[in-house]
């Protein structure tokens, strides 16, 4: 699966090591144990660039993904969302083929580390507070739009919507957007969790649940999300989208 596969900075640059990986913005998230630089290890614990077995295990799990190969990748890709504001940042998002389709990889790298601070019912409320205080925002616009990409059309409340994570949706939202710009039909979002000596077991459990919330508001139904399973596909803006998470202890 490694054989043709590079890894490029977004100014192209060929990522040949773990240090050459690119940082997030914030410095203080760049050291061990904390998942920007766990992931980036996680690339390069061969000698040369190879893909995680946890990743290649999961990407096995699904006739969907036959003959799945990945080609190449980018660290810190950001895709627009609908309307004006800050973008989708996936920690690593990846091009590849199956026999039959292309493919996109969004993956999203977490130690414990909360999926942001609100949900979507939450951020939804911010933003219209602002626009009452006549304080410019598309917020609203932009959570109608991604909502419309997973087929709701009202406005979020606890039961539908709400109580998923804004990032989330974004998530799986933006893992769609880029999908279509690599022109793929078949579309991962996959949550890296790394487990390390600065990990704390209950915001891992956290994570955990707020991730099986958007499984199940995307599915109607009470599933159990388990580690190294893809849940889909689910339709989204056209896109065949598939959720999963991976563990690496």
């Amino acid at each position: 699966m490694t054989k043709t596969l590079t890894l490029h900075r977004p100014d192209g640059t060929l990522i040949t090591c773990w240090e050459d990986w690119t940082r997030p913005k914030r410095e203080y998230q760049w050291k061990e144990g904390r998942s920007a630089m766990e992931l980036a290890k996680a690339w390069f614990r061969e000698e040369t660039l190879s893909v995680p077995t946890e990743l290649e295990s999961l990407l096995l799990s699904i006739p969907w993904l036959r003959g799945v190969k990945l080609l190449t990748g980018v660290p810190e890709k950001v895709t627009r969302l609908p309307q004006r504001g800050e973008g989708r940042n996936h920690d690593l998002a990846l091009i590849g083929q199956t026999t039959d389709h292309g493919l996109t990889v969004c993956i999203e790298a977490k130690a414990d580390e909360a999926f942001g601070n609100e949900t979507v019912s939450e951020y939804w409320q911010r933003a219209m507070k602002r626009r009452v205080c006549e304080i410019s925002t598309k917020a609203p616009e932009r959570i109608q739009a991604l909502l419309q990409m997973v087929g709701h059309t009202e406005a979020p409340t606890e039961w539908n919507w709400g109580a998923v994570r804004y990032q989330l949706l974004a998530a799986i939202c933006g893992t769609a957007l880029q999908a279509k710009l690599d022109s793929s039909s078949i579309a991962l979002f996959v949550v890296h969790e790394f487990q390390t000596n600065l990990t704390f077991e209950e915001n891992l459990i956290r994570n955990h649940r707020d991730l099986e919330m958007l499984v199940q508001t995307l599915s109607s139904d009470a599933i159990t999300v388990e580690p190294s399973c893809l849940y889909g596909p689910f339709q989204i803006d056209g896109v065949a989208c598939f959720v999963g998470k991976i563990v690496a202890a």
